[in-house]
């Protein structure tokens, strides 16, 4: 009796893995092994809130998100919301 293994097959790969995971890193900013060991329902609740997001800022007619890929200093800065001093909380004293 042929043993039969149990796994995704190559066309399944696509949407069950790689999928997800462009999602969470080009709208969340996560590291690869950071998306490999979170857990399943994680990813998905945060793929669905990154969905509700998006399409309210769709719906709201605005084309910029909040999203970190628009969150480069060049970006901010061609936007003017660049700032001269770092706000208190976000420096380090060494």
């Amino acid at each position: 009796m042929a043993s039969h293994f149990f796994g995704l097959r190559p066309e399944d790969r696509e949407a069950l893995i790689l999928e997800p995971a462009f999602i969470l890193s080009y709208y969340g900013g996560f590291l690869w092994t950071e998306i490999q060991n979170m857990p399943v329902a994680y990813k998905r609740w945060l793929i669905d809130r990154i969905g509700k997001e998006l399409s309210r800022t769709h719906d709201s007619g605005s084309t910029q998100t909040r999203a970190l890929h628009q969150n480069s200093p060049d970006v901010r800065s061609l936007q003017g919301k660049s700032r001269e001093q770092t706000p208190s909380r976000l420096r380090r004293f060494t």
